[in-house]
């Protein structure tokens, strides 16, 4: 039995600016921990390609309710890597994984303008990309342990985009909603965007509450 996360997300996408009609890029699951069975796990997103699922990263939480231990990571990347399915040469495993980052790991890329900072999150998402994670969700809010106050530096803006520049082969996932305003507003003021950031609507920071009204 695998008992699934309740926290999902849809992600929808469209061919082009006119289209009236957006298709479902993927299908999120976030929160799988070590109660989960990887194999059961494995058996979904390939008998479901649309499903992603979403793994927290927050160091003082790990081993916590969803939020999957290290060992138990490695262990999905070990029986992943055995069926040939994710590895460092390989730009698309057989499931979607997306590491969804909060606390010290989204501190570090919010401030990886400073050398220790950047050695910290650079090592990190080298790892998750080795491990078979091709996306990445910052959830930069402080109920996810973030230190929000300098959002709109531009020393904050600044790391953003140096990190996302420094691993191309990541798709870095902005949660937007009003307290993360600060750091998208100014990701949207630069005069290129770079390709590999994409914008999340979730005006519930990541607490899974579905939306009671559309603008």
């Amino acid at each position: 039995l695998l008992l699934l996360p309740k926290h999902k997300s849809m992600i929808m996408t469209s061919t082009s600016p006119a289209s009236s009609s957006p298709k479902l890029a993927a299908l999120g699951f976030c929160g799988a921990d070590d109660s989960v069975n990887h194999r059961h796990l494995i058996l979904i997103g390939k008998s479901y390609p649309s499903v992603e699922w979403g793994i927290l990263f927050r160091p003082d939480k790990e081993g916590q309710p969803r939020y999957a231990t290290r060992q138990w990571v490695c262990r999905l990347a070990e029986l992943l890597a055995q069926r040939g399915e994710a590895t460092a040469a390989n730009a698309s495993p057989a499931i979607r994984l997306a590491a969804h980052l909060c606390g010290a790991h989204v501190n570090n890329l919010l401030s990886s303008t400073d050398t220790s900072c950047a050695n910290d999150i650079d090592t990190f998402l080298t790892e998750l990309y080795n491990w078979g994670f091709r996306r990445v969700q910052v959830n930069a809010t402080a109920v996810n342990g973030v230190h929000t106050e300098n959002l709109g530096e531009n020393a904050t803006i600044q790391s953003f985009l140096r990190t996302t520049a420094a691993h191309t082969k990541l798709e870095f996932i902005v949660q937007k909603n009003e307290e993360t305003l600060p750091l998208w507003n100014g990701l949207l003021a630069q005069e290129a965007l770079p390709e590999n950031i994409v914008f999340l609507h979730d005006e519930s920071k990541g607490t899974g509450k579905e939306a009671s009204a559309w603008s």
